[in-house]
């Protein structure tokens, strides 16, 4: 009977743990694409080029992965609890088009999507209840 219970607690934990890295790679996902999302479609990421998009480049635990629009799912892909994510806008002008400029606002499409990230993993944790 001891056995049966262990097994059930060691089942119950590897299953919290599954759902909790499927969450955090949604909630990653998730963020990314906010940021993402341009101007025309609802967000506020401005599109003119589409370099400021392409600039993307997204980290792994200070690994490099590669760059680009949806960038993001490589990072995801790799991904193990504890990771570190990291994604950054290499353009020359990405922190002037984000936080703006004496001459400009900025469009804070960085800030607005990190500023998501608990209502999104609250709501990716809801589909695994």
């Amino acid at each position: 009977m001891a056995k049966t219970f262990v097994a059930k607690i060691e089942a119950f934990a590897e299953e919290s743990l599954q759902k909790a890295e499927a969450i955090t790679k949604e909630s990653i996902q998730d963020v990314f694409e906010v940021a993402q999302t341009p101007k025309a479609k609802g967000g506020r990421m401005p599109v003119d080029t589409g370099f400021l998009r392409n600039s993307l480049t997204m980290f792994l635990n200070s690994t490099s992965l590669t760059s680009g629009v949806d960038s993001y799912g490589f990072a995801i892909v790799g991904f193990k609890l504890g990771d570190t994510v990291l994604g950054a806008w290499t353009s020359d002008y990405a922190v002037h088009q984000n936080y703006g400029t004496t001459k400009f606002a900025g469009n804070m499409f960085m800030d607005d999507a990190a500023s998501q990230w608990e209502a999104i993993v609250n709501r990716n944790a809801k589909k695994y209840k």
